[in-house]
């Protein structure tokens, strides 16, 4: 039966991994964010593009119209 031989320190090792795994998690949950928003923005832009070409706004024009009704509206009450 062979021995035991003594098994090396585990030093430091737990401290680098949690660093590593936090750098690479929100290294990557950044760009995919980013990516994503780039997408996201660049599609409302065609959308609100194709709805003002054709005499329609998109529903996001109409809210932040309807936002500004509502604030001017209370103003005018205060």
């Amino acid at each position: 039966m062979p021995t035991a031989t003594p098994l090396k320190p585990i030093v430091g090792q737990l401290k680098r991994r949690v660093a590593r795994d936090l750098v690479i998690g929100l290294g990557a949950g950044w760009v995919t964010a980013t990516v994503y928003w780039h997408y996201f923005e660049k599609r409302m832009q065609r959308v609100d593009d194709y709805y003002a070409k054709h005499g329609r706004a998109s529903e996001r024009i109409n809210l932040e119209a309807f936002n500004a009704m509502n604030a001017s509206a209370k103003e005018s009450q205060d």
